[in-house]
């Protein structure tokens, strides 16, 4: 089969997409990932083949549409949110400016198959326009449909511009979904019915030695904070959760992204170490607690070890996800990094929480690996 794989330019949105581009290379497919021109290297870099569609990112010109999204959404609940952004941002103005470069990508590569993400949706509007059957590919927790109901107006707009009378049915397009059973609320009209469990990526312990960070730490005990690849940037928030942590008889593993400046944390006692960058498979299995903004790499990583959460949501769906840590017993959530250190105490001292996470791990393994979900997309899916 050949198989055209499309995201945006964020690790965070590629990472989750790569188990099953690698498992269908893996298996003789002709594979190509389109993603934006910055973000090139991490799919060569996982040895795949490598497009970009659409002018590369000018984040100088990208800053005031980002800071009207701000104001627009300032009052707005996070559903709100979410919904105002996806709409009006990630469909209206993201993907429509990459729709014509996408639709010109797909006719020529002729791909028998686009597997998009959730959050790109310009290859879903090309893969329609050009008659090619599509799949979608969760980067996290799923989404109604009445939180998507504006970005598909905007979408439907977009292609009958283009011609098209108007987007088919979404009932039966498969959405490869790395949530894990028990997260998502019940009884919630989907925005993809169709659901199809895959196991997530960076879930598995990392063949390897020991990372040496964990080495001669003095406690028992181990919380690793981080922020992931996305937020870790932000102005205070790890500072204030390694402050909330320093004074505890805990060891406290802080990793602040390959670009990260460590001396912006000042001298640091024994037991407090700060990492620019450590796959977290192989942390994750040595500590005890989680401390995160709610991304779902972190939060599904933590979730396939059995290690409870402390979780204080920043943006986009972090809140959804943190709602649903709460609701399952998993973790704890704060709103402030006031609260995190009697959450950290609360998550490892109850056992409740580490017992819902280990649930939760077992569950995770239970859920069919890439390679399986791939010989199911081979027995068919409906024409878009």
């Amino acid at each position: 089969m050949r198989l055209m794989f499309s995201s945006g330019a964020g690790y965070s949105h590629i990472a989750p997409m790569l188990p099953l581009a690698l498992a269908a290379r893996d298996a003789g497919d002709e594979v190509v990932f389109v993603t934006g021109s910055e973000a090139l290297r991490y799919v060569e870099d996982a040895g795949l083949q490598a497009a970009s569609v659409g002018d590369p990112r000018d984040p100088a010109a990208a800053a005031p549409i980002w800071q009207r999204a701000r104001d627009e959404t300032a009052q707005m609940t996070p559903e709100q949110r979410f919904s105002h952004l996806m709409a009006e941002y990630m469909v209206g103005f993201g993907a429509a400016s990459r729709l014509d470069a996408m639709v010109e990508f797909v006719r020529d590569w002729q791909p028998d198959l686009v597997i998009s993400n959730a959050a790109e949706r310009a290859a879903v509007m090309a893969a329609c326009l050009v008659e090619i059957p599509y799949v979608m590919h969760a980067i996290g927790p799923p989404k109604s449909a009445t939180t998507m109901a504006r970005a598909w107006e905007v979408a439907e707009n977009l292609v009958r511009e283009r011609g098209l009378d108007g987007l088919p049915s979404r009932e039966h397009v498969p959405y490869l979904d790395i949530w894990p059973d028990g997260l998502p609320p019940e009884d919630v009209p989907w925005e993809y019915p169709a659901r199809w469990p895959v196991r997530p990526a960076g879930v598995v312990p990392v063949p390897g030695p020991r990372p040496a960070v964990l080495d001669g730490l003095p406690y028992d005990r181990t919380v690793y904070v981080t922020l992931g690849t996305t937020y870790n940037g932000r102005p205070g928030v790890l500072e204030e959760m390694v402050s909330a942590l320093r004074g505890e008889s805990v060891n406290v593993v802080v990793t602040i992204g390959r670009d990260g400046d460590r001396s912006r944390f000042g001298e640091q006692p024994e037991h407090v170490r700060i990492e620019n960058f450590v796959p977290q498979e192989q942390v994750l299995p040595s500590v005890d607690a989680v401390v995160c903004h709610g991304g779902s790499a972190t939060v599904l990583g933590a979730l396939a070890h059995g290690v409870p959460l402390v979780v204080l949501p920043l943006a986009a769906d972090h809140f959804e996800v943190a709602e649903q840590i709460s609701a399952a017993e998993t973790g704890v959530v704060v709103d402030s990094g006031g609260g995190i250190r009697d959450a950290v105490r609360a998550v490892l001292t109850d056992p409740v929480y580490r017992d819902s996470a280990r649930t939760f791990a077992g569950r995770v393994a239970e859920m069919p690996a890439p390679a399986t979900v791939l010989d199911r997309l081979r027995d068919g899916v409906e024409p878009a």
